[in-house]
């Protein structure tokens, strides 16, 4: 498409919001006055919403047609993801410069079972060498607080989602998404498509894959993935050769449940392979620095606050804990920030934190370990660390999620366990 061409089709995108794939907002901006001038002379040919113009439904023909992406080796992966799919819905690339806008059809799509990561490519996605000739390959991902437990959990799910996407997939794909208004009585209406990124990656059976948007949580009023069901919305899925009818037959309201179904096999899965025990774990050796008892009864109550923390307790929602013990694993660490004191600004220490290791046990007596910031907040009008009162609270790691660990590691150093 050149320069003259791609503003008539960005005409079309914004007078009729019909055209799938008008480029990002910073390729709108830069081709805006030519874009109003073409949708005038182009105004009597101009397709009507909710459809692509001539010139965009050729392009995306000739690139089903087109026989690149079928010539490109593809490594199979053990689910059958990879390969290549067709669109069921008009789609679009964005140059990576945002000067050009190509229609889409035909996708490949390389699954790794060894990194978790799912890669899209266009025909485009090859160039080498001119801007306005690639559109960059998007790639789909999970992540979860543990890369090892979360490879684990996805080869073992029941279910395929991939949530995390990369912006490519955002800025640089698009097809037309349904946007809404509320009219005078509050009602949500239909307005008009918009262009829209993709936002996720959900297997529907072998060779059918949905990249739009994740399904709300249910409600009060509403149900799961009632955002899905409004009147309008675009589902778009891919497909591979022979999967057209069996991707048809996807309704809002199956992909909804497939959503759902998806997200807790997934969290499932990630549960069992946190419990599963890691034969080469071992925990952090205590720190030479003894606590009092009173900052480890402290450390005590804080991992009791620690283990109910949504973002530590979501991790584990079938498993109860209860704590066998727990031990300062650093020194402490002062915060320091600057303040006026004495009229003059200088560094005051306004907490300290040190690690801390806690073993504990789920309902089946399995052992586990986690680990989090014992926070001890500095008294009001003590800027130097003289003198500290007790003032607990906690913070959040990484390794604050549980894992399993096997027996004769988590107690290793129960008996190690003193104070000062």
């Amino acid at each position: 498409m050149n320069h003259r061409h791609l503003a008539s089709t960005l005409a079309l995108a914004l007078a009729t919001s019909g055209s799938a794939f008008a480029p990002a907002a910073q390729a709108q901006g830069l081709f805006n006055k030519l874009a109003e001038k073409a949708a005038q002379k182009l105004a009597p040919s101009q397709p009507k919403p909710g459809e692509v113009s001539a010139e965009d439904a050729k392009q995306i023909e000739q690139d089903k047609a087109d026989k690149t992406l079928d010539q490109r080796p593809v490594k199979a992966d053990k689910r059958g993801i990879s390969g290549v799919y067709y669109a069921s819905v008009p789609m679009g690339g964005i140059a990576l410069n945002n000067e050009r806008a190509y229609g889409l059809g035909k996708f490949l799509i390389e699954y790794s079972d060894d990194t978790g990561t799912a890669t899209l490519y266009t025909r485009h996605s090859f160039e080498a060498n001119d801007a306005s000739k690639l559109v960059p390959k998007a790639l789909f991902g999970t992540s979860t607080p543990n890369k090892k437990q979360g490879l684990h959990a996805l080869a073992n799910s029941t279910h395929f989602l991939m949530r995390d996407v990369s912006p490519e997939a955002r800025m640089h794909l698009k097809y037309g998404q349904m946007s809404y208004k509320t009219d005078l009585q509050q009602n949500l209406v239909q307005d008009k498509l918009q262009p829209q990124g993709l936002e996720s990656m959900l297997l529907l059976e072998p060779g059918v894959l949905y990249v739009g948007p994740e399904a709300g949580g249910k409600t009060k009023n509403q149900p799961y993935g009632a955002n899905l069901m409004r009147p309008g919305m675009v589902m778009p899925i891919l497909y591979k050769e022979g999967k057209a009818e069996a991707a048809k037959a996807w309704t809002p309201e199956r992909i909804a449940a497939q959503f759902e179904a998806a997200m807790a096999a997934f969290d499932s899965a990630v549960e069992a392979a946190a419990g599963k025990a890691d034969p080469n774990l071992a925990l952090r050796e205590p720190s030479s620095e003894l606590p009092t008892k009173a900052e480890l009864d402290a450390a005590k109550t804080q991992w009791g606050r620690v283990i109910k923390d949504r973002n530590v307790a979501d991790t584990q929602k079938t498993r109860s804990f209860t704590l066998v013990y727990t031990y300062p694993a650093t020194a402490f660490e002062n915060m320091t920030k600057k303040q006026l004191v004495n009229n003059s600004y200088v560094d005051t220490i306004v907490s300290r934190s040190r690690v801390y290791v806690a073993v504990f046990q789920d309902q089946d007596k399995k052992y586990w370990t986690n680990r989090f910031y014992l926070v001890e907040k500095a008294p009001a009008g003590v800027f130097f660390g003289e003198r500290w009162a007790g003032n607990y609270e906690y913070a959040l790691p990484a390794s604050a999620v549980p894992v399993g660990i096997e027996k004769d590691a988590a107690l290793k150093y129960q008996s190690s366990v003193k104070t000062r």
